[in-house]
């Protein structure tokens, strides 16, 4: 295998004469024997990818456990165990164990889903073996094959052309090359690239029109489309930006526990405390430091935003992929199938001195233009089929279009050719760009071509004024990356069997047909929207820079002078060069797919976050190189294998949509973590200071993990399914290196703990100051710690206004939360079970009704604080 890998790195198979080629594969015009076969099998392998095994199931599930905070987690359970704490240790264990179960289910989900898009087909292929024409399968063609190639076949593996007859080849989903390759089978410059080989054949094109023989010269991993599949399983995928984000996030929490448990001991032991009850103390503050709710809230709120995304009709196939979209600040776009349709379609039809917009559904075709339709109909190729999705052309691209520009006008093909049955044909060559034919009429014989204006010009008698006139239409809609064909005639009076091209004169101009890839419905929409959230859109593509920036053009994207550049361009510069010219430019064309990993390899390095949108074989390196790589869902397999997300429709705005919702699963995320930490160093401030001011303590260590573990919980689910607010795609895209809690968390964390615990602590001075039981007192505070944190879950449903402005009754679920919560705290206190457990005696409703007050006093108290300083000083977005 090594061997023939070399092997292939030496030829230039596209710079071989038709006679190199079969000495150098040992081959004949007859084809190999069946005996020559089986050796070429048993040395080079057969002709297939390596495929990559799916993961099992306890694999999936067990890696929901790789991360920090499920570590840290499993680490507080076995603490819990250690002290005794049976309840405590079950509950984190459960939540442990949910979140994984979330996790594995959902990526499970999508693995299967992913799996029933696929279709799975065995190709064939037909050879000829011994000058027997032979239909294989595609995995057992070998080095040296013939293959004989027809219309509508698929190309199974890399070949040298040695017959063409007007043989064109779609190529789009390789080199994104959207018109047909016009294939010959004339040695070229070894130097030729390789969407300009026209004399080769690709895996995974397919052709179009005209019939070829091919000698096989690479198959599986040494086809153009295997080397991109190596290239794909050698590129490593890295962690998310949320994921580094938990992860630091996750080892600074570590270290604070650490030197919680270390501090607080010593400092209680110190100050004449039993070191039993400090050590009790401590470890119970560290697991209430560890926010064991934040790794489920996390997959909770990813797994929401999945659910979100699938019914905008995308796919995610990672959970965590579903937050990073909501990071992006660069969409690196494939053109062909992506901004366009992929699909050539009639735009414009000149006739009778008159330009048609056949876009605009109110025009009315006249006489004449309706006779240009008919015309193309006759002089054409494509064929019309009938399946259960209606009549579908099959032909070349440009040939479908002018049969369903027909159907469109409610033309009937089938019935025109019927009635001018054709007699005589010029097939379409590339060194001609025109196709003839010749129709019986009713008397005599009307002869008719199409193709390039440039070509068909000289048969007709025209005046320079008319001739100029008419180049200027062709040159105006040329201008705006549209395709133009010219329609003549000629009618005899005489039966016509043969077309004598060289004799051809006094032809009449009937009109022009301009085709276009035409750009999708809701591609201009969606880059608008993108640039609103900050978000900058770049094409990359094989075409033509010209078809390039018009279509660009017409996106909305910046199609100026300076913001192009070709694939011959980046070879010249160097990574430093590419790095600083990449921020201007927005279209990249003409380019291979080594091209686009140096794009995304170059915006990565600015730190920006990168999605790379495609559809074709070509984009599949990128796309798994990218941060997030988005496929369409009418793409290759092998570009949906690589991605992160699929779009199930191939629609556009369902990126904008994912854009937004990633934006919120981060919001609440953020929210949840601010929630969770808070709730947790308000019970260690007070703790802490009540331990330096040589007080009793106020809380005792089940009473802090009923609060961490119960009261927490129910409202940080509720606010795991925040909708998210008005104003996330006006604002900017967070900074691949932003954490995830910025100077704004902090400070609305520290806000928090200034005001909540200066309340706890004139409420804990005042009730020891009457001379209270402690266990009164600490039944008190138990309480009132338990319900702040259940009122504080609104302050955090907002850290850009005030919970009154974005209505804090929206979130019902949130409501329910909050509701469980405050009725699991008062549960807790009235229960003799939990009373036992907790050493708590019951409140009246005096005690009630102070501390409900207090804690609104402290609620409105924190909005007004925000409101004033910290939404207003916020550099954040």
């Amino acid at each position: 295998m090594l061997q023939y890998l070399h092997m292939l790195e030496e030829v230039r198979w596209h710079a071989c004469s038709v006679d190199r080629t079969y000495a150098r594969l040992k081959t004949t015009e007859e084809g190999l024997s069946d005996a020559e076969v089986l050796q070429r099998q048993k040395h080079y392998g057969f002709n297939e990818l390596p495929r990559e095994k799916p993961l099992a199931w306890w694999v999936l599930f067990t890696r929901q456990f790789y991360n920090p905070l499920m570590i840290i987690l499993t680490l507080a359970a076995g603490v819990s165990l250690l002290l005794g704490e049976q309840i405590d240790a079950s509950v984190i264990f459960a939540a442990a164990l949910l979140n994984a179960i979330i996790g594995f289910v959902q990526e499970y989900k999508a693995n299967k889903a992913l799996e029933a898009l696929r279709r799975f087909i065995q190709p064939r292929a037909i050879v000829l073996r011994e000058g027997v024409r032979l239909e294989i399968l595609a995995r057992e063609l070998v080095l040296g094959d013939i293959l004989l190639l027809q219309i509508g076949d698929r190309v199974t593996a890399d070949a040298r052309l040695i017959h063409s007859e007007g043989l064109r080849i779609d190529e789009s989903s390789l080199t994104g090359e959207s018109l047909p390759i016009e294939k010959t089978i004339h040695a070229l410059s070894e130097q030729t690239p390789l969407a300009d080989r026209s004399n080769m054949v690709f895996t995974g094109s397919s052709v179009v029109s005209g019939s070829g023989q091919a000698i096989i010269v690479a198959i599986g991993s040494g086809t153009e489309l295997g080397k991109i599949a190596l290239l794909v399983s050698q590129i490593q995928e890295e962690q998310t930006p949320l994921q580094n984000e938990l992860n630091q996030l996750a080892h600074w929490i570590a270290i604070v526990i650490f030197g919680l448990i270390l501090s607080i001991f010593c400092l209680g032991v110190l100050t004449g405390r039993s070191p039993v009850e400090m050590f009790q103390m401590s470890i119970a503050l560290a697991v209430a430091a560890i926010p064991e709710g934040l790794t489920v809230s996390v997959t909770i709120i990813l797994a929401i935003g999945m659910q979100r995304i699938l019914h905008e009709r995308a796919l995610v196939r990672r959970l965590v992929a579903a937050e990073t979209l909501g990071s992006v600040s660069v969409i690196c776009t494939d053109k062909t199938g992506t901004i366009t349709q992929g699909e050539m379609r009639a735009s414009h039809l000149f006739a009778a001195d008159k330009l048609y917009d056949l876009a605009d559904s109110s025009v009315i075709l006249s006489k004449q233009a309706k006779k240009v339709i008919e015309l193309s109909v006759l002089c054409n190729d494509a064929i019309l089929t009938t399946n259960k999705d209606g009549q579908q052309a099959q032909g070349s691209p440009t040939e479908r279009a002018l049969l369903l520009l027909a159907l469109k006008e409610q033309l009937d093909p089938s019935r025109l050719r019927e009635r001018f049955t054709r007699k005589a044909v010029v097939p379409f060559e590339s060194k001609n760009k025109f196709m003839g034919t010749a129709h019986k009429l009713e008397q005599g014989s009307r002869v008719i071509f199409k193709g390039a204006p440039d070509r068909l010009m000289r048969f007709c008698d025209f005046s320079k004024k008319q001739q100029d006139h008419l180049e200027a239409v062709v040159t105006d809609l040329a201008s705006k990356g549209i395709r133009v064909l010219m329609v003549i005639s000629r009618d005899y009076k005489k039966a016509v069997s043969f077309i004598d091209v060289e004799s051809c004169k006094g032809f009449v101009f009937e009109g022009f047909i301009g085709l276009r890839d035409p750009l999708r419905p809701e591609a201009k929409l969606q880059i608008e929207q993108a640039r609103q959230a900050g978000v900058r859109t770049i094409m990359i593509t094989g075409d033509h820079p010209k078809t390039a920036i018009a279509i660009a053009a017409e996106a909305g994207i910046d199609a100026g002078i300076h913001s192009v550049a070709t694939g011959v361009e980046l070879d010249a510069w160097t990574e430093e060069e590419l790095q600083k010219r990449i921020a201007r430019i927005s279209i990249f064309a003409r380019v291979e797919p080594h091209h686009k990993l140096r794009i995304v390899q170059a915006l990565q390095s600015r730190g920006d976050v990168v999605a790379m949108t495609g559809d074709g074989v070509n984009d599949a390196p990128a796309l798994k190189l990218a941060d997030i790589g988005v496929a369409v869902g009418s793409g290759t397999e092998v570009a949906k294998q690589a991605s992160d997300i699929v779009l199930l429709d191939s629609n556009l705005k369902t990126i904008t949509s994912a854009i937004r919702e990633g934006r919120v699963i981060f919001d609440n995320i953020r929210k949840s973590i601010v929630y969770l930490l808070s709730g947790s160093f308000t019970e260690i401030i007070l703790i802490t200071g009540s331990i330096l001011l040589g007080l009793p303590m106020p809380l005792l260590p089940a009473q802090i993990l009923w609060i961490n573990l119960v009261a927490d919980t129910f409202p940080n689910i509720g606010l795991t399914l925040e909708p998210g607010e008005q104003d996330v795609m006006s604002l900017k895209p967070h900074r691949r290196d932003e954490p995830v809690i910025n100077r704004q968390m902090v400070g609305l964390m520290l806000l928090t703990g200034i005001i909540t615990n200066g309340v706890l602590f004139g409420l804990y001075y005042w009730l020891l100051s009457k001379g209270e039981s402690i266990i009164y007192i600490q039944s008190m505070m138990f309480a009132a710690v338990g319900i702040d944190s259940l009122f504080f879950v609104f302050v955090v449903k907002s850290f850009r206004r005030s919970f009154i402005q974005i209505n804090p009754f929206a979130n019902k679920a949130l409501l329910v939360g909050v509701g469980v919560g405050l009725s699991l705290m008062i549960l807790g206190m009235v229960h003799p079970f939990f009373q036992a457990i907790f050493e708590v005696v019951p409140l009246s409703l005096s005690d009630w009704s102070v501390l409900f007050m207090i804690a609104f006093v402290k609620l409105f108290s924190i909005e007004f604080f925000k409101s004033w300083f910290l939404i207003r000083q916020s550099t954040d977005r």
